[in-house]
């Protein structure tokens, strides 16, 4: 899986990813206190493989 692009927001990080498929995602990693556990990150959206171009 390759990040295409992090971003901090008010809920914590958003990270977009790419997989080896070609489908893009996006995950939200929330944020956390030093008193809780670290968080599980969040699949927001997954989009199908990629198709290839025909030539």
């Amino acid at each position: 899986m390759t990040v295409l692009s992090r971003h901090l927001t008010s809920q914590g990080e958003v990270v977009y990813t790419r997989c080896l498929c070609g489908s893009v995602g996006v995950r939200l990693r929330p944020r956390s206190t030093e008193t809780e556990r670290p968080p599980n990150e969040v699949l927001l959206a997954q989009g199908p493989p990629a198709v290839p171009v025909p030539r």
